[in-house]
């Protein structure tokens, strides 16, 4: 087996080590459940030390090699596609010339190699099928080469260990492998790799297959990898057809119950299409439900903050993620306090992770309550769900989880939200922007905890509100009144503590001793989103974002230009750009009636996926300006496909049809629709309203959009406010 990979000491502890080896190669991402792959292009996990190459279960890779290969050749790529909502691999590949003695024994394009992969729960299924189009007879010798290290995906990220488990002796038999590893932990894990046929030669790294191939032949060959854990249940035996079927009827019910988006522009069309398939393949089916994981590689687990903005940009669309969200979170919020988890009562969690770092307390994600922003966000979400779907019976199965929570807003003295580490392993930001320098003063030193971010004030500001709609919908109209009072005194106490008269703009956050960090950021964005800014101040904001320090051409930048001490277009928080922070800002101008920076900021989005293979929104690019015949500059460890990255459309169709929904109330409004110009019509088909369905179509109109409703199941009320 191969070890388990360099210890590099880097100042954050979690921070996502950066390795040239794989940044530049092509990836190919499959998920399914709680396993997922990152192949090279021709399907191999290729091995290479410092790259994040490999089959995952449960937060450990069970597989660092599985590569294809010839005698002294690999075949050539001629193409590599995923099918079905992404859950299945295809793949052509081709031999080069093969040489022997130096003489020519098979021309190059003489053998077509289909390479299928299909993930299914913990287990992972390959087929090689060789078809021979050479003019004579031939022997060809193929093997698949193996290996594993069973490392957690912490140390896959460059999180040192100063001690691992053991490896286990390869165990060998005529069809199949087996490799094992005893962790810290006491957990034993396994890797099985059973070939079909049996290989004519098998070692512990390696299965050799010799095949005669006659004019006009096929060959198959097959691999089925299960990966073990003794802690965990058994996986349930399946073979290839199984497998298929059952992944291809949960994505048909997905497809059944989801709101159909159409237009006039193939490209839209198709971007649409894509995020939804890069959604589907993050939804994990839990016992609460569907629930978003965050990204691959590196975030393959549920996450608070990630989850929830996902599901709320998901709400239109599909309500049933919004659910299973809302349940999973609630059925793990802290209930008492914690050190080590950075857990009160109260919080929702921030992350949750199943490998031998968790397992042994080497990282606090236990779950980890680090977090100053999802709780909040909890409560904005159970009531966007209700406005949405007129649950009433959820939200008072989960009222006294939104109590707990809105009693956790009460903590703070001062009204405001602020967070300070207390675990030894935890997180020093606990914001979105949780990187270690990421909250600074214009100086660039760092802000001293407890820290006030201002995005978070928003998030709090409309946490109140939303969980006073919540109560008025249950009949509590005196808690109702209760939080509509603190959330006023919310929003008095934010103007008073961040706002830069001289900047016209919010500050980033304030410190442990209450000095602003006077620095222009994306954050005061969310401040528009959510509706605590001051609406004599919102359009000096939205002005600010708009600024050549600050938008790029293809969106927000998440720092200033102009913040010299600071500014880095290819950090991670600190001048790049993250297509759901623009998204964010542009919806916050909306809402205070900048419709033409949100169309503006729309187009710069929908502009930037033209360029990036497959029409797939990576989590963050860089954040240089934009030059004409260039497309935004990539960011070489983004996450791709990534939630919220992936719902940046969704959450931008939603502003511009102007979607203001009060199940409740029966009635769906459209609230001033505005099409981009290069959209020429928006066809919305099986918008679920309550216990009502609507099909509707937006156009182009002369002065205003008009709006045609095209079908309709239920009684709901759909009503336009220009």
């Amino acid at each position: 087996m191969s070890d388990g990979g360099d210890e590099v000491l880097v100042g954050d502890r979690y921070y996502i080590l950066a390795s040239s080896v794989a940044a530049d190669l092509p990836k190919l991402v499959l998920k399914h459940a709680d396993g997922f792959i990152v192949a090279d292009r021709r399907g191999d996990f290729p091995g290479l030390p410092g790259s994040e190459f490999g089959f995952y279960v449960d937060g450990t890779r069970f597989l660092t090699q599985l590569e294809l290969r010839g005698q002294g050749w690999r075949p050539l790529l001629l193409n590599a596609t995923v099918w079905g909502d992404a859950f299945e691999g295809g793949i052509d590949l081709t031999n080069p010339d093969i040489v022997e003695d130096e003489r020519l024994v098979l021309p190059a394009r003489a053998l077509r190699i289909s390479r299928r992969l299909l993930l299914f729960r913990r287990q992972l299924f390959q087929t090689v099928v060789l078809e021979s189009f050479a003019r004579h007879a031939f022997e060809l010798a193929l093997a698949w080469h193996f290996d594993t290290d069973f490392a957690d995906v912490f140390e896959v990220r460059g999180h040192p260990r100063r001690q691992r488990g053991a490896p286990l002796p390869v165990v060998v038999d005529k069809a199949a492998a087996t490799l094992g590893y005893r962790g810290l932990d006491d957990v034993t894990r396994t890797t099985r790799l059973e070939f079909d046929p049996p290989p004519a030669r098998l070692d512990p790294g390696c299965a050799e297959f010799a095949l005669l191939l006659v004019p006009g032949a096929r060959a198959k060959l097959t691999v089925t990898v299960t990966a073990a854990s003794d802690d965990r249940a058994a996986p349930a035996a399946a073979d290839w057809p199984t497998a298929l079927a059952r992944r291809r009827l949960a994505r048909d019910t997905l497809h059944r119950d989801a709101t159909r988006i159409q237009t006039d522009h193939e490209a839209f069309n198709r971007w649409c299409r894509r995020s939804r398939e890069d959604l589907h393949q993050l939804l994990t089916e839990t016992p609460d439900g569907w629930m978003v994981y965050a990204g691959i590689p590196w975030y393959v687990a549920p996450f608070g903050r990630d989850s929830v903005i996902t599901a709320l940009q998901l709400l239109p669309f599909e309500p049933d993620v919004a659910r299973g969200t809302l349940r999973y979170l609630a059925r793990r919020q802290a209930l008492a306090d914690d050190v080590f988890t950075d857990a009160e009562p109260g919080k929702i969690m921030h992350e949750l992770r199943h490998g031998e770092l968790a397992n042994c307390r080497e990282v606090p994600f236990v779950p980890y309550y680090g977090t100053v922003d999802a709780t909040p966000l909890f409560l904005v979400l159970l009531a966007a769900y209700v406005r949405w779907t007129g649950d009433v019976s959820l939200a008072e199965e989960l009222w006294p989880a939104a109590e707990r929570a809105v009693a956790w807003l009460a903590r703070f003295p001062d009204g405001l939200l602020a967070y300070r580490r207390r675990s030894p392993l935890g997180l020093d930001n606990q914001g979105w922007k949780d990187s270690h320098d990421a909250i600074v003063h214009a100086d660039g030193t760092p802000a001293e905890p407890p820290v006030r971010l201002v995005e978070a004030q928003g998030y709090h500001y409309a946490a109140l509100l939303s969980a006073a709609d919540v109560a008025e919908t249950m009949g509590r109209a005196g808690d109702a009144q209760t939080l509509r009072a603190r959330a006023a005194a919310v929003r008095d106490r934010f103007e008073a503590a961040f706002w830069m008269p001289e900047e016209g703009f919010y500050a980033l956050a304030l410190d442990g001793e209450g000095r602003q960090c006077r620095v222009i950021t994306s954050n005061p964005g969310h401040c528009l989103w959510t509706g605590i800014a001051a609406e004599a101040r919102a359009g000096a904001v939205a002005r600010r974002l708009m600024a050549d320090d600050m938008f790029t051409g293809w969106g927000v930048r998440t720092l200033s230009s102009r913040e010299r001490a600071a500014y880095n277009p290819m950090s991670y928080h600190n001048g790049s750009v993250w297509p759901h922070d623009t998204a964010i800002a542009a919806l916050g101008m909306r809402g205070y009636g900048h419709t033409g920076s949100f169309l503006t900021l729309a187009t710069a989005l929908f502009e930037a996926v033209l360029n990036f293979d497959g029409l797939r929104m990576p989590e963050l690019f860089c954040g240089f300006p934009r030059v004409e015949g260039h497309g935004p500059t990539r960011y070489p460890v983004a996450c791709s496909p990534q939630a919220w990255a992936a719902g940046t459309v969704f959450h931008l169709v939603g502003g511009i049809l102007g979607l203001a929904p009060d199940a409740p109330a029966n009635y769906l409004m459209l609230h001033r629709p505005q099409l981009p110009p290069w959209l020429g019509w928006i066809e919305i088909r099986g918008l679920r309203l309550g216990e009502s369905r609507i099909d509707l179509r937006v156009s182009q109109g002369r002065e205003h959009a008009a709006v045609e409703i095209l079908g309709r199941s239920g009684d709901a009320e759909v009503v336009v406010r220009g």
